[in-house]
């Protein structure tokens, strides 16, 4: 089998801050008012919202300070754990 080298791509790349965020995923705290399906006094129980991206992919969730947005060369945007990206890519001189 030949091998290959994949060609290099110059991508925009930033450490995630909040406001970056496409939207959150939510996940419900449940206490002692959740009674099967239904609430008392139709309170709903609070919910833990996480940063989330949309990625051509579906939505992934964000951490500050852990993850890279990268935007690649057609706009499409994903997050890169902090650790990985300072691994695999360098800085291009503009």
């Amino acid at each position: 089998m030949a091998k290959h080298r994949k060609k290099p791509v110059v991508v925009e790349a930033k450490l995630f801050e909040m406001g970056m965020e496409d939207g959150y995923a939510c996940y419900p705290v449940f206490s002692d008012k959740l009674i099967g399906y239904f609430y008392k006094d139709g309170v709903m129980p609070k919910s833990v919202r996480k940063p989330a991206i949309k990625t051509l992919e579906g939505w992934y969730e964000v951490e500050v300070g852990k993850h890279y947005i990268v935007t690649g060369v057609k706009g499409e945007r994903y997050p890169v754990e902090k650790e990985i990206f300072e691994e695999t890519y360098e800085k291009v001189e503009e």
